[in-house]
């Protein structure tokens, strides 16, 4: 490989991070090709460096794997015993095929570390920045100027504004740790200037799952890092958010207060979909009765349950219900095994790491599984390609770098590995 084409190589395999972030705020659908180009180069990189391909792909982490298996193994089950296994169940068995994603992210930084890189570019996070306040503009726009409007949410490129808040959540949450530790003045303000963007972002969103994920993360950055700036800044950020509730800011408390009438349809029926779901979960509690089939029963359960039919939910609206409704309770140990593992192998990387880039991924991963679990009791975050594809970008790309103890005081055996 020429050194021009190496440079070349390398540059791409740093900026792929910052750049999967921007894709996927313009068009999640174009992750799946990005997956798919990242598991060809790291394919040919594996050959060139006589690689071991389980190891670049992560795949000899067992307790993973196996943890993985259990949570799809019964939700397929559910299926076969539970459903007529139309096209259709077959369709949604084979988009399980998206947890590729997590161990392509995964060789792109096993790769990363592999070549010694230490730190990212801010410059790779303008692209970022772009997008962002390309979205920042066309709601203003398309509001004539009445940017916070609870009766125009803002939604981005996506059909909806609660997606929409979940995946920017997750980003957000991500990027913390890049304002807490930097290397420099200029990396420090590009992520003041993506933080405050995304932080605008969601408050004119109006959803409050969001806005609960929010909290939960500052609150657990408060007390977790013992970081002077990480204080200031969680302790400043919650402050801000409890003033603007205070005065109504943006109408932001109407907007929570709205959380406590359930004489409307989006309380009310969240009850009733959170009892059918309960139910549906009572009659199947093992394997349950397959991912996501749980909505064609509703009407029925809602019918059995004396409830109103008049609407007819396209999911849970939480994200465990969800999993105990289609995977049941074995495929819940599998779902909290999978995030409960690498919420442990995170923070020990966190806790020892010795560079900047490995604090950042650490925190950076600890604070997303944070936000997710944030949105989950009120939102299905997961099963939203939205969302899902940032927790196997942040989640798969920094577990295939700090696994080779990059940046750490401790080397990793995949086979010991904790996630």
């Amino acid at each position: 490989m020429s050194i021009n084409t190496s440079k070349f190589t390398s540059t791409l395999i740093l900026a792929f991070f910052p750049l999967s972030l921007a894709i996927n705020l313009v068009n999640f659908f174009w992750m799946d090709t990005v997956f798919i180009l990242s598991t060809i180069g790291a394919l040919v990189w594996a050959k060139r460096s006589h690689s071991d391909l389980k190891e670049v792909f992560g795949l000899k982490n067992k307790t993973l794997i196996i943890l993985l298996l259990i949570y799809f193994f019964s939700g397929i089950t559910g299926y076969v015993l539970h459903s007529p296994m139309q096209t259709n169940e077959w369709v949604k068995i084979s988009n399980l095929r998206w947890i590729w994603g997590f161990f392509a992210c995964y060789s792109v930084g096993h790769i990363l570390a592999a070549q010694g890189k230490k730190r990212f570019d801010h410059r790779h996070f303008i692209v970022l920045l772009t997008v962002l306040l390309a979205i920042i503009v066309s709601h203003l726009n398309l509001t004539s100027g009445a940017f916070f409007s609870p009766g125009v949410r803002l939604q981005g490129f996506y059909s909806n504004p609660a997606f929409f808040a979940m995946a920017a959540v997750a980003l957000w949450a991500s990027l913390i740790p890049y304002l807490i530790y930097n290397h420099s003045k200029a990396s420090g303000l590009g992520a003041a200037a993506l933080l405050t963007c995304l932080t605008v972002i969601l408050i004119a969103t109006y959803t409050r799952s969001s806005w609960i994920a929010m909290v939960a993360v500052l609150i657990f950055t408060l007390f977790y890092t013992k970081n002077k700036k990480a204080i200031l800044v969680a302790g400043f950020a919650l402050s801000a958010a409890a003033a603007a509730v205070l005065f109504n800011l943006f109408q932001m408390k109407d907007r929570i207060l709205q959380t406590f009438d359930f004489s409307g349809v989006s309380q009310g029926a969240r009850i009733e979909i959170w009892n059918a779901t309960w139910h549906i979960f009572l009659d199947h509690p093992i394997f349950g009765v397959g991912f996501e089939y749980a909505v064609k029963l509703y009407k029925e359960y809602y019918i059995k349950l004396g409830q109103s039919t008049a609407y007819i939910p396209g999911h849970a609206h939480n994200q465990f219900l969800d999993v105990l409704s289609g995977a049941g309770i074995v495929g819940l140990i599998g779902y909290l095994g999978v995030f409960g593992a690498g919420f442990v192998f995170f923070h020990k990387k966190f806790k020892s790491a010795t560079d900047i880039l490995s604090k950042q991924l650490s925190l950076g991963s600890l604070l997303c599984i944070v936000a997710l679990f944030g949105c989950s009791f009120t939102e299905t975050p997961i099963i939203q390609q939205e969302t899902r594809n940032y927790v196997l970008i942040i989640l798969g790309f920094s577990y295939g770098y700090l696994s080779r103890g990059a940046g750490t005081n401790q080397t990793t055996d995949p086979h010991k590995s904790h996630l």
